[in-house]
């Protein structure tokens, strides 16, 4: 992701990569909203839902019943073009995005080890050992460093970075099957039993789930186990008829929830697992990992350029490991009430919890959060130095928000506003019943930066509170940049030189 939002700024940079090709393994599965937002500015979210597996439904099970079950379909209707929980795996992600690379005119290097790197003033050397008949040292000189190497990333440990944290008491296992039951294909259901905790998701093709589940504390200690052994414990745990007919990816493994204490250190920079892992409740880690790219590339783009000064890079940091600490939180509380074999936390998480959320799901506007919350539409960057307001309205939004999701007449239909913002720049939008004679708010200098979207005040504005003319200055990410009522004063020149100041540059100090 971090190198195709490059090559969208027409900026060249190599990936290395120790393995031969794309990850073959399914491993994570969700893709939300806010990613497909992203797939969709770079056109190949048609794809994605193509070649994925829309989840319609939410099931809990305990003793072989059905406690609790949520229609989740179109739940996000009105807040963003994807209003859905989408399975699309991570090994197709890795091939789209290299499908993309590719068609920019860039290729990966494949079996190739990341050995170790100095830094200077100027830029980083990096030390790589390039695999084939025999091995090959290379050297490559470059601007800067995205460790996005996983949760042992060399990268990290070279940086000599923090990553505190813990691991989870218990062991897991994760298996792709074909398998025969009587529910519906399109449905993720939890079973929860006092020891044990197995969920099914959907995926693509007939019969195709991912599965995933507690160990017993007896197959804990072997390393030799394998999916055959399992079986009846996820008959058992799920108590329904099932029947398990091929299996084609199968793994054990310690779950951890650990983070960085900084994102950056001189040139080089983490994403992704490398700077923080956790539980897979909710479907957050490939997903946050994506929105971590997203962020940097349009910084590194704009510093390459020579817009902006480095210190610009400082806000990586600060924008992104406020979400990262939070979603640790967030996924260990929710992983630890279904793994628990506390006997209190068990007896609630069977018999109270099911009825406690069938209560919650039935009053208005919960399901809307919890999507919210999932989809990661809801994260913005409100307290970032980026992030300027010079308004006096009350508005219903504010400066580091995600833009809202409002419909506008484009190509012929109502689409979101989102379809606008499909350039790699800035977006002036000019909210006002008066659209003529505003062509030259957008100093010369800054045009290559700023493209002009005029939309009129319509009644959605209205209902969000725009009582009169609004100016939105939307960044390439999507989020709102700066709003003022005029740009008297040349606001927008401001905002760019802030690019020259924003940041701390301790927080990217080489040590």
């Amino acid at each position: 992701m971090a190198a195709c939002q490059l090559g969208r700024y027409g900026i060249s940079c190599i990936i290395v990569d120790s393995k031969s090709g794309p990850t073959l393994q399914s491993r994570a599965l969700l893709v939300t909203s806010r990613s497909l937002e992203i797939y969709d500015q770079m056109g190949v979210a048609d794809e994605v839902v193509e070649q994925g597996t829309q989840v319609m439904a939410f099931a809990i099970f305990t003793e072989g019943k059905e406690k609790l079950r949520f229609p989740i379909g179109n739940i996000g209707q009105g807040l963003t073009d994807f209003p859905f929980m989408h399975v699309f795996e991570q090994s197709k992600n890795e091939q789209l995005l290299c499908d993309v690379f590719s068609s920019q005119g860039n290729s990966v290097w494949w079996n190739t080890d990341f050995v170790g790197l100095e830094q200077d003033a100027d830029g980083v050397t990096v030390h790589l050992l390039k695999h084939g008949l025999t091995a090959q040292s290379l050297t490559l000189r470059a601007k800067y460093v995205i460790g996005c190497d996983g949760a042992g990333s060399k990268l990290r440990q070279i940086l000599n970075c923090k990553f505190e944290g813990g691991t989870y008491k218990h062991k897991f296992f994760v298996a792709d099957v074909k398998l025969k039951w009587d529910q519906s294909p399109d449905k993720v259901i939890a079973s929860l039993r006092r020891t044990s905790f197995c969920a099914f998701f959907p995926m693509k093709g007939e019969n195709n789930y991912r599965v995933l589940g507690t160990l017993s504390k007896l197959n804990e200690s072997n390393d030799e186990l394998g999916f055959a052994e399992l079986e009846s414990g996820v008959q058992s745990t799920i108590g329904i008829p099932l029947k398990f007919e091929q299996l084609n990816w199968f793994s054990t493994y310690r779950l951890h929830h650990r983070c960085v204490d900084k994102f950056a250190v001189g040139r080089c920079f983490l994403a992704g697992d490398a700077a923080h892992i956790h539980s897979p409740a909710g479907g957050q880690g490939m997903n946050t990992g994506l929105q971590d790219a997203y962020n940097l590339a349009w910084k590194l783009a704009l510093v390459l350029k020579g817009h902006s000064s480095d210190r610009l890079l400082d806000t990586y940091h600060k924008e992104r490991y406020p979400f990262a600490k939070w979603l640790l939180k967030f996924t260990d509380r929710g992983f630890s009430m279904i793994s628990s074999r506390n006997v209190f936390i068990s007896w609630f998480r069977i018999h109270l919890a099911p009825i406690l959320l069938r209560r919650a799901l039935k009053k208005e506007g919960v399901g809307t959060k919890m999507f919210k919350t999932v989809s990661q539409i809801w994260y913005g960057y409100d307290s970032s130095p980026l992030s300027v307001t010079h308004s006096t309205q009350k508005l219903r939004f504010k400066a580091g928000d995600r833009f809202p999701y409002v419909l506008t007449p484009y190509d012929g239909k109502m689409q979101s506003c989102y379809q606008l913002f499909r350039e790699a720049k800035f977006h002036l939008v000019i909210l006002s019943d008066q659209l003529e004679g505003q062509g030259t708010l957008v100093p010369e200098r800054l045009q290559e930066l700023v493209k002009i979207v005029y939309l009129s005040r319509s009644g959605s504005w209205r209902s969000l509170s725009v009582e009169k003319d609004l100016y939105i200055l939307v960044r390439p990410d999507n989020y709102i940049g700066m709003l003022a009522d005029d740009l008297d004063g040349n606001k927008l020149v401001q905002y760019f030189n802030k690019l020259q100041e924003v940041g701390t540059a301790a927080s990217r100090s080489v040590t």
